[in-house]
């Protein structure tokens, strides 16, 4: 293959065959800074001598690849110019603005490889097809937050819920002779719209200021156990600041200073209650834990950590540790006093107290405050995440049947109407999603205007959806525990950012800079939420609702599917390290899948064959395939599994370049 050779990483192949090229650099094609600096250079004299004695020495892969145009007999001695495939459509392709298809396609007038923007994933010129076309976007750690893992989803068959919700509603518009859909098809700008639209948290500025204090964005459940001081010091030991502590990862350092952060928490708790009353009387704690850190050992305790801990960790370090744990611990008192939510009872038996509540489009829900959260569209897709059309407490109090009777006859009990809603409940991962969202939004807009026709646009949705309460619209309940990272923006007006106190504004100023919009109503602050409705009583508050729902809605309308760079697809999920022990399960199996293809595809054989399509950033996990599902408590002799395991991401600013193997394996998951 000479000049045109993919196997130039291959040591072997390499040692048995002459090339036209010298010795590959082990970062070609991506990760050579020496190179990136030289092809960005105007002119190669005013280059150091390290990097065009690097660049003649070492072979790099050509950035045009087959499109090469340089004619220059150095340039083909020194360059591998791997053949990509070529996109079909050529400069007529509608995919120019995804990444992955740049990646992976050669296009004409576009480098194979594209100049690396300095901004990454943060780009704001990422929906443009000129900067795309000339530089690539890297995914950066911002975007790694740990969501947690709770298997919140245990048991949904969301293939089958899905199946059954487009039965429900196509069973109704022919039984009620309703005008069917025109071709049985929606129109694209609904599934489109479905597609880009984020969920969106409400909350009042002291839940916010907790928020920013925690590190995360909690769920009613995760909120009622900071009651618990050794629940708060846990809480605070995974803070993400302290998770940057690198000593903090070590052992006995880390024994250390959870002992000390879990003393400083106890000391905040105790000074907040009752004089004749301890936190051992009034919180979890038990007497045994208690005694260990009655107020003259504690201190005791607190200086003598503080000592160790001094001899290992900087002065600025030990002070983050001190001021997270105290500041948190000082928010979790504040916020038990004045717990945040509407906290309706049925929370608990639905299961959605586990969850962060949102609506998946504009929130209406005033009554929960004035501060608007808007998450990422990847958290929609974590297997912790769901949605169900209307609140999951309109299934538990029936009222779901009177406002959509497609879903049948009102269940007598509680209970049956409680595991009605785990069979209504729908995931953004599982393919085809969007057209049973579709379905249920039209035939609700439908049914509210008494227009007994399928032939909805999304105008006419949208309009039904402003004039409803927010219980009425989509509610996402999304993970319990989710980092800043995943907050896309944040609206609130200038007078309750005045409110917030210095450190909180200086903190949202730095981390939210670009993602911040701050209006100039002046919200009344001493109101309450007021009573359910989709308008605020307040003339001001109703006029900053319009405010931003107008601007969210205007983004939602830009945020065309094509113009993502990356289109958000299947399951995503950022995992801490396990050492391999705890297993994540997808909503979506291979049977289900089968099942759910099977379809639209009945004559499919029962040999066919399964592709499953995944990407990891920074590699050391495995995917299992299980007969099965695995479980750790319990022993499974029949299980049967398929592990294909990604070696981690090789350092690449590592002058021994090194790279771990990666391999598929049949066996069992701990063998």
């Amino acid at each position: 293959h000479g000049s045109y050779c993919v196997n130039f990483h291959d040591r072997e192949h390499i040692e048995n065959y002459k090339h036209p090229f010298p010795n590959p650099c082990r970062f070609t094609p991506y990760h050579c800074s020496l190179h990136e600096q030289f092809i960005l250079g105007k002119n190669s004299r005013s280059l150091s001598d390290e990097i065009n004695q690097h660049c003649l020495n070492l072979a790099h892969v050509c950035v045009f690849g087959r499109n090469c145009t340089d004619n220059d007999p150095l340039h083909w001695e020194k360059y591998i110019h791997v053949p990509r495939s070529l996109c079909s459509y050529g400069d007529r392709c509608k995919k120019l603005l995804e990444e992955d298809h740049l990646n992976s396609f050669t296009h004409p007038n576009i480098r194979d490889i594209r100049l690396l923007c300095k901004y990454a994933d943060e780009c704001c010129d990422r929906h443009k097809a000129k900067h795309l076309t000339k530089f690539r976007h890297i995914i950066t750690l911002e975007d790694s937050g740990i969501v947690r893992y709770y298997n919140l989803n245990q048991n949904i068959d969301f293939v089958q819920n899905q199946k059954d919700t487009v039965e429900r509603v196509r069973r109704y518009v022919q039984k009620e002779k309703w005008e069917p859909l025109l071709s049985e098809s929606i129109p694209q700008e609904i599934i489109n719209w479905i597609r880009a639209v984020r969920p969106v948290h409400r909350c009042r500025p002291e839940l916010f200021e907790s928020i920013l204090l925690h590190g995360h964005v909690m769920s009613r459940d995760y909120m009622d156990q900071l009651k618990d001081p050794v629940f708060v010091a846990t809480s605070v030991f995974q803070h993400r600041e302290l998770h940057q502590i690198k000593y903090l990862k070590e052992k006995q350092c880390s024994k250390d200073a959870k002992e000390y952060i879990q003393a400083l928490v106890i000391e905040e708790f105790e000074k907040a209650h009752p004089k004749d009353r301890t936190i051992a009387d009034t919180t979890k704690l038990d007497k045994k834990s208690y005694e260990a850190y009655n107020s003259k050992s504690r201190n005791e305790l607190i200086k003598n950590k503080e000592v160790l801990l001094s001899d290992i960790l900087s002065k600025s370090e030990m002070q983050i540790v001190k001021t997270k744990a105290i500041e948190i611990a000082q928010a979790s008192i504040k916020l038990h006093a004045n717990p945040a939510g509407i906290g309706h009872p049925p929370d608990k038996e639905l299961g959605t107290n586990r969850n962060v509540f949102t609506i998946l489009g504009p929130h209406l829900g005033h009554y929960y405050g004035d501060v608007f959260i808007v998450f990422k569209r990847e958290i929609l897709h974590h297997p912790d995440a769901n949605f169900s059309i209307q609140a999951a407490t309109s299934y538990a109090s029936g009222n779901c049947f009177k406002l959509r009777p497609w879903l049948g006859s009102p269940l007598a009990s509680k209970e049956e109407r409680i595991k009605f809603f785990h069979k209504s409940k729908l995931h953004a991962a599982i393919p085809g999603y969007e057209y049973a969202t579709a379905l249920e939004l039209i035939a609700l807009t439908s049914f509210e205007s008494k227009k007994k026709s399928m032939n909805i646009d999304l105008a006419t949705i949208l309009k039904c959806w402003l004039a409803r309460d927010a219980h009425q619209s989509i509610e996402a309940h999304l993970p319990q525990l989710i980092p800043l990272d995943y907050i896309d923006r944040i609206y609130m007006s200038q007078n309750i950012f005045d409110l917030l106190n210095s450190r909180t504004r200086e903190f949202i100023n730095t981390t939210f800079k670009h993602r911040i919009i701050k209006t100039s109503h002046v919200i009344e602050l001493d109101r309450d939420g007021g009573t359910f409705g989709p308008k605020p009583n307040s003339k001001i508050r109703q006029e900053y609702q319009d405010f931003v729902l107008k601007h969210i809605m205007d983004k939602y309308d830009q945020l065309d599917i094509n113009s993502i760079s990356r289109p958000i697809q299947g399951t995503i999920i950022t995992i801490p390290a396990t050492d391999f022990n705890d297993p994540f399960v997808l909503p979506l199996t291979i049977s289900q899948a089968y099942r759910q293809y099977k379809i639209d595809h009945p004559q499919i054989s029962n040999d066919a064959t399964v592709y499953i399509y995944w990407q990891t950033m920074n590699g050391d996990m495995m995917l299992t395939l299980a007969n099965e599902q695995i479980g750790t408590d319990e022993q499974q002799p029949n299980l049967r599994c398929l592990i294909c395991y990604i070696a981690e991401k090789p350092a690449t600013k590592d002058v021994h370049y090194h790279e771990n193997v990666s391999y598929l394996h049949s066996g069992r998951p701990f063998q």
